[in-house]
């Protein structure tokens, strides 16, 4: 779902928190192209500034589990579950089967939210190991007594995508854009690059319905608290910009208008895993950290 637009509160506070998390390891909208985009390069202004492919990438991501906490204000408000697996060897061959990597998570909120918002997100995904395209996700949401379904598939340079209530036929959208992935895809690529303080990182990503342009800086090396010790981390400031896709402002940049800051953290060693992010919105300050880990740090 789109994490800063979707208009059911509990989906926005769970996937404000996916969105941090997804920089790491896993941030109507989606409205196609105009013909502008098949006859010039709408996104000349910036898209020479992605980060390209690390020419010598940081190794791949071993499976693990891991259960997180989130909430808003410092105040727990839920959690998830999540788990990254070798990809399914049905839907690859033997040849590729090794080179990608599975995601499955599940959360919601807690049971003193669930009274107000009765909540819960399962999401499922793929993509290759340092994050190449091409990958896919799919996402489940129960929201009372409603169900929002979630379908998207990616290439190198665009995106197939659906985002419908399951009582509700909507078209399959198709939207050109350079460099784009799902957060899955996006937390691999990340965790790819060499990561030297002070790095910065420009991608494009794709949540649920609307794309977004994400700068990340590696802001420096921190030693946080999270599972009762101490663990230490690369810290990275967050930026997220809005991309308009169609029209006569296709191609153009704006500040999003929910989300003010960000900060997420990732174990500085061999594993590279996601420990804490901290989203700065419109309602205050969301959170997510780390409460287990398997195998452990």
């Amino acid at each position: 779902m789109d994490p800063f637009q979707h208009r059911h509160p509990p989906s926005f506070i769970i996937q404000g928190i996916l969105v941090g998390l997804g920089l790491l390891f896993l941030v109507g909208g989606n409205r196609g192209v105009s013909l502008q985009a098949a006859t010039t390069d709408p996104y000349a202004a910036w898209d020479a500034s992605l980060t390209p492919v690390a020419s010598v990438p940081f190794a791949p991501i071993d499976p693990f589990e891991a259960t997180y906490r989130f909430g808003w204000q410092g105040v727990s408000a839920g959690g998830a579950k999540v788990r990254v697996v070798g990809a399914d060897p049905s839907r690859n061959s033997d040849s590729t089967h090794s080179s990608r990597r599975r995601i499955v998570a599940s959360g919601g909120p807690n049971e003193w939210v669930r009274k107000l918002w009765n909540y819960h997100a399962n999401y499922q995904g793929e993509a290759g190991i340092n994050g190449q395209v091409p990958s896919w996700f799919h996402m489940d949401e129960s929201i009372t007594k409603q169900m929002i379904v979630s379908d998207a598939f990616f290439t190198p340079g665009a995106v197939f995508a659906c985002h419908r209530f399951t009582t509700e036929s909507k078209p399959w959208l198709y939207t050109p854009l350079p460099g784009i992935r799902d957060l899955f895809a996006t937390m691999l690529f990340v965790r790819s690059q060499p990561l030297h303080t002070k790095d910065h990182l420009r991608l494009t990503t794709f949540p649920d319905r609307n794309p977004y342009l994400v700068d990340l800086t590696v802001a420096g090396r921190d030693t946080i608290k999270v599972m009762g010790r101490e663990v230490k981390a690369i810290r990275f400031d967050l930026r997220i910009q809005t991309i308009e896709t169609m029209g006569p402002n296709i191609g153009r940049l704006a500040p999003h208008k929910k989300f003010r800051s960000g900060r997420v953290w990732m174990s500085d060693d061999s594993r590279r895993h996601p420990l804490k992010a901290e989203v700065d919105v419109f309602i205050g300050s969301v959170f997510a950290e780390l409460v287990k880990v398997t195998p452990s740090l």
